[in-house]
């Protein structure tokens, strides 16, 4: 592969944000070449900073959100800390913020402010909810979203209560939607020289990522259910599950259409009929819900005689999608992960080599570079000199806590 410059070098990002939603997408961005450089309280900083040390001083959560920024330290609630802030946006590219409605606005931040100073600005607000509707104004997390959003919804069986996913579903589909809207943003510029405002919420990052499910309550009007199976019937009957094995592990195998389930079943030796005198084909199971209960019991049943490693290995000889379910422990050793880099290793200055996430993405002409999350402030003095602020006038802006 032959190298050159990353593609986003030249890029400036300066963004108000926090947490996840907006910061990951930024990382994606700093690792194609962007410059980003992230305004915190000074001698405070972001709440993040403090979330989940579990690496001596290191929070696996803000570095995994943060990496490759620059740090500056900023008190824009003083008229000196919003000079330094319309000085930096003056020649950035991108401007985004991640406050519930008002607040950039009422700050003087918001993108009618920072127009006026860069008319070409790519001005990126993200909320919980939206814009628009009664809870337009509230605050919200990961939680809102999937509780709102209905994905919490359908996580565990019928029956069983209603709970919130482990991971931050939300946050991180979230950031996806918002690097794709920067990308769209910046190459709208890039064509026209024109800026603009993009407006995304936490909400409906969440109605994209149920796509089809949605689409699919809203032209039946149901709910989906809760369970660890899927099972349609159609033109094309669709059968999706997980089943644990004798030893207790779990796996999971999908099939579309009558002739791939036959084989399927075939290739775990699971010949007998579903009930005496009853049809083994999908498309007659799918009709009943009594049916497919007693399918997936019979199943049960039947993978609970052998392990994992056999069933996935029948299943995939004949070409049936079929996979372990890991932990995050067993993903993160996954022989698939680590031969792809998903997992990389980088050399971290106070904690060593540390692994973390890799890159979803390569590209022929050149590699994404791994940052790190930066130190509370850390770039003050080389961004404030840049600014043309001497070293004199940054103690002052020290002195008087503007940084």
């Amino acid at each position: 592969m032959v190298e050159s410059h990353l593609p986003l070098e030249g890029v400036k990002c300066v963004g108000v944000i926090m947490f996840q939603q907006v910061p990951v997408a930024f990382t994606m961005l700093a690792a194609l070449g962007a410059e980003v450089i992230k305004v915190e309280i000074p001698g405070i900083g972001e709440l993040g900073r403090r979330v989940d040390r579990a690496v001596g001083t290191i929070s696996p959560y803000f570095e995994t959100n943060n990496r490759g920024f620059k740090s500056v330290t900023i008190d824009i609630k003083k008229k000196k800390g919003l000079d330094i802030l319309y000085k930096l946006v003056k020649d950035a590219d991108i401007f985004a913020e991640n406050f519930r409605p008002g607040v950039a606005e009422r700050n003087h931040f918001g993108y009618e402010d920072l127009k006026k100073i860069n008319p070409g600005i790519v001005y990126l607000s993200s909320s919980a909810y939206g814009l628009e509707g009664p809870n337009a104004m509230l605050s919200g997390t990961d939680l809102v979203a999937q509780a709102v959003g209905g994905i919490a919804s359908l996580f565990g069986e019928e029956g069983s209560p209603m709970t919130l996913g482990q991971h931050s579903v939300a946050d991180e589909t979230g950031a996806m939607v918002n690097a794709f809207a920067i990308m769209v943003g910046l190459y709208h510029k890039k064509m026209t020289g024109e800026g603009q405002k993009i407006e995304t919420s936490l909400l409906g990052s969440m109605v994209r990522l149920m796509g089809y499910s949605m689409t699919r309550v809203l032209l039946t009007n149901t709910e989906l259910p809760r369970s660890r199976a899927r099972i349609l019937g159609g033109d094309v009957p669709y059968f999706n599950a997980s089943f644990g094995d004798k030893n207790g592990k779990w796996f999971a195998f999908s099939v579309f259409g009558e002739e791939a389930w036959q084989k399927g079943i075939n290739a775990i030796d699971f010949n007998s009929r579903v009930a005496e005198g009853e049809s083994t084909k999908l498309s007659d199971i799918s009709k009943s819900e009594e049916k497919k209960q007693l399918l997936l019991d019979n199943l049960d049943k039947h993978f609970a005689t052998n392990t994992r490693e056999h069933w996935v290995k029948a299943l995939r000889s004949a070409d049936v999608v079929c996979a372990p379910v890991n932990t995050v422990l067993d993903t993160s050793k996954d022989a698939d992960v680590i031969a792809n880099k998903y997992v990389i290793e980088v050399d971290h200055p106070s904690a060593g080599k540390l692994k973390e996430v890799g890159f979803p993405w390569k590209f022929s002409r050149f590699t994404p570079k791994a940052g790190i999350a930066p130190e509370l402030g850390e770039h003050n003095q080389v961004i404030l000199r840049g600014l043309g602020y001497s070293d004199s006038d940054i103690a002052q802006l020290k002195k008087e806590q503007v940084i």
